[in-house]
C-alpha cells in the first residue's frame, strides 16, 4: 500500500483523473485502513467502500470486486474508473490548475 500512501501525500498536486469527457479533481483520498463499508439508501450496487471524494462531493467507491467507480450524486449513476487499485492510482495526474 506504499503506492496509496504516496498518492495521499501528493494529493494537493496530483489529484486529477480524466475519464471520458470529464475531469475529476479529488479532495479526499483515504488510507486503506480507513475504508468502511458503504450502507446507504441510494446505493443499490455491489458491496462497496468509500475511498475518496471529489471536489463536487461525489464518491470514489471500491466495489467488492475490486473495481473503482465514481458515484455521481446528481445523476444517481456510476462511472467506471479502473479494475483495481494499482490502475486507479496510475490514472492520477498533476492538476495544473492547482500549481502556484
Amino acid at each position: 500500500m506504499e503506492q496509496l500512501k504516496k498518492a495521499i501525500k501528493n494529493l494537493g498536486m496530483i489529484r486529477l483523473l480524466k475519464l471520458e469527457s470529464r475531469e475529476i479533481r479529488l479532495a479526499i483520498l483515504l488510507n486503506k485502513e480507513e475504508w468502511k463499508h458503504l450502507s446507504s439508501s441510494w446505493w443499490k450496487g455491489k458491496s462497496a467502500s468509500i475511498v475518496g471524494v471529489d471536489l463536487e462531493g461525489n464518491f470514489i467507491l471500491c466495489k467488492s470486486s475490486g473495481e473503482f467507480v465514481l458515484w455521481v450524486h446528481q445523476l444517481s449513476s456510476e462511472v467506471h474508473i479502473s479494475h483495481n487499485l494499482t490502475e486507479f492510482l496510475s490514472k492520477l495526474e498533476l492538476d495544473e490548475a492547482n500549481v502556484p
